[in-house]
């Protein structure tokens, strides 16, 4: 039986050391800055027409990217809170909190999806980013997220679909495999973008609407032309192949995006509606 997610770099943050935290908070920030996440995050974010006064929750918020920018839209009289199980990342997002012109709009607190430490109807808006995909049962965190929102609050959720990333390499048999078994061992859920229609049905969102994201990049020393070493490495350690045929694809990886731009990329899915009033 296949054990979904067993090198999934984010599936246990909460033990996380500080070395460890520094190293998930570094890989959030690369991706946080690439062009194409800027752009998706402007609209998932319009989306949820998220504006002045707003009381809005960021759900596994790690280095609190997505908080940042949900603090610019949110005005002086408005809150961006974030929420993560791991009190290290925690503690980097606070001092990147600080640096920024909205820091003081901004709290963080330590939680879990499945069981978020805010009374019923906190926010007006609730988001979560690429978390749900990585976390043992986060297909039955809708209710939670749905939970903490006033009647009418708005809800988004903007998660992965694994199987669907784009790697440019001349070896369509084994690109296929390496994607799928990094697929399967670098996700708890790499489908859950896929089921987030059916999940908010059944977690009692109404309104609900979807838009795909497929964020790329054309370097390969990128965030996700790095996605190469990354899927690479965990099919080798999934066992899907051998340590010889991974030296084998890097090496024809490498030498592909020496003779001109790569593609890379994966597609995001972003769910929204809203809680009945």
């Amino acid at each position: 039986m296949t054990q979904y997610g067993q090198h999934s770099l984010f599936r246990d943050t909460a033990s996380a050391d500080a070395a460890q935290a520094r190293d998930l908070a570094a890989r959030l920030e690369r991706r946080g800055q690439a062009e194409d996440e800027i752009a998706a995050r402007e609209q998932y974010l319009a989306l949820l027409d998220i504006g002045p006064g707003d009381r809005v929750l960021d759900v596994g918020c790690g280095s609190g990217v997505v908080t940042r920018a949900i603090a610019t839209r949110v005005g002086p009289a408005g809150r961006a809170v974030g929420v993560d199980p791991s009190p290290e990342l925690l503690a980097i997002a606070r001092d990147l909190a600080r640096g920024g012109a909205s820091g003081e709009r901004i709290e963080f607190h330590e939680g879990s999806a499945l069981r978020l430490p805010f009374a019923d109807g906190s926010f007006d808006v609730v988001v979560c980013v690429t978390v749900l995909s990585h976390v043992p049962g986060g297909d039955g965190a809708i209710p939670e997220l749905v939970r903490v929102l006033r009647p009418g609050g708005r809800l988004g959720v903007y998660d992965l679909d694994t199987d669907m990333t784009t790697i440019t390499h001349p070896d369509r048999v084994l690109t296929r495999r390496i994607i799928a078994a990094a697929s399967d061992a670098a996700a708890v859920n790499g489908w859950i973008g896929r089921q987030l229609p059916s999940l908010f049905r059944r977690g009692g969102v109404v309104d609900i609407r979807v838009r795909g994201f497929f964020p790329l990049e054309t370097d390969a020393n990128s965030f996700y032309g790095a996605l190469a070493e990354r899927c690479a490495e965990v099919a080798a350690r999934a066992g899907a192949i051998s340590d010889a045929e991974r030296r084998r694809w890097l090496d024809a990886f490498r030498e592909q995006a020496a003779q001109g731009p790569i593609v890379a990329g994966r597609l995001h899915v972003f769910a929204w509606g809203r809680k009945p009033a």
